[in-house]
């Protein structure tokens, strides 16, 4: 019994510390179901060709003005999951990050009903075009059209912020809870993969810009450390890499072997979970001292003094977009 009320203890101290941001997002698809009396040849038995008819649906319009909308959507899942973990269908996010979070995510609300009002005034227009770049299927196209009033409310952005706690019967909850720590090593891990692959693999010398994207995975680590008692020893460790780093100048040389073994020790979920156990065992021939499990009870990680004079932009690093599973109760996405 004492164990139960200690393991709920744990968890609800964990709640107490994180919200929850549910994202709301639809966007129109720009096609409508196929018909069989939309099957008609065009001139000399011609088909219609897969920008138009596939997959049992018709398209009706260019794909191309239908991008912003979801340049907008993935613009609010990277924010989201740059400073939080996918939980529940949203993302958990510390407290003390969703205003500055909401604060952005109403910016990309903004901009999504600019998009949404200025393809509403240019709708006939996009569909006119459409059936000018295709006369064959002209009355296919045009008989499949929608209102515009109809289209306008197929577009629809926002979120959702709230507090989750413990019900009469937490164990699923617990259960969610409890992943936590995992969830967040598995995303760490895609991101530093992909930043590896994409800015440090088969360099010798890379600019001061790419520490940007290593700053964000530590401050994501750092702000949900409080998740699983795991994290902080990774932390720790690279802050003691960052700490050592030039002031200035280009990473080259044994700087760069160094910074790259951080890179790829957030890259394996194997190497993290052995440097939270205390390990250091890790592939590489940089060796530091031990991260001992009384050594991050002791010490707070603290941000790594690093001179951000010649720090100015990322690298453009590609990253998967991860759009939350829908839920009867959080985001709706619609594509």
């Amino acid at each position: 019994m004492t164990d139960s009320l200690g393991k709920q203890a744990a968890v609800t101290k964990v709640l107490d510390q994180m919200s929850v941001i549910a994202l709301d997002c639809s966007i129109w698809s720009g096609a409508r179901r196929l018909k069989p009396e939309d099957l008609v040849l065009g001139k000399g038995g011609q088909l219609p060709p897969d920008e138009v008819v596939s997959l049992g649906s018709k398209k009706l319009c260019k794909r191309e003005v239908l991008k912003p909308f979801h340049r907008l959507r993935d613009q609010a899942c990277r924010l989201c999951g740059r400073e939080g973990v996918r939980f529940l269908g949203g993302y958990a996010v510390p407290d003390h990050y969703v205003s500055g979070l909401s604060l952005k995510l109403d910016q990309v609300q903004q901009d999504f009903n600019q998009e949404k009002q200025a393809f509403l005034t240019g709708y006939d227009q996009h569909i006119q075009e459409w059936v000018n770049a295709h006369p064959d299927f002209a009355e296919a196209i045009r008989s499949a059209v929608p209102d515009a009033q109809d289209v306008g409310q197929r577009f629809h952005f926002g979120y959702t912020t709230y507090k989750v706690v413990a019900s009469p019967q937490p164990e699923n909850l617990n259960q969610q809870v409890n992943q936590l720590g995992g969830t967040l090593r598995e995303e760490i891990s895609r991101d530093a993969q992909a930043l590896f692959e994409q800015t440090f693999r088969g360099k010798s010398k890379v600019t001061r810009k790419a520490l940007n994207p290593i700053l964000r995975l530590r401050d994501k680590l750092h702000g949900l450390s409080f998740v699983d008692p795991g994290i902080s020893p990774i932390v720790q460790r690279l802050d003691a890499g960052l700490s050592q780093l030039p002031n200035n100048g280009a990473l080259e040389g044994e700087v760069l072997t160094q910074l790259m073994e951080r890179v790829l020790l957030l890259c394996s979920i194997e190497q993290m979970e052995r440097c939270a156990e205390g390990l250091t065992a890790i592939d590489c021939p940089y060796k530091e001292q031990p991260v001992t499990a009384q050594n991050q009870e002791s010490t707070q990680p603290q941000p790594p003094v690093v001179n951000n004079a010649e720090i100015q932009e990322e690298p453009a690093i590609e990253q998967q977009v991860v759009v939350p599973e829908e839920t009867a109760s959080t985001a709706t996405f619609y594509f």
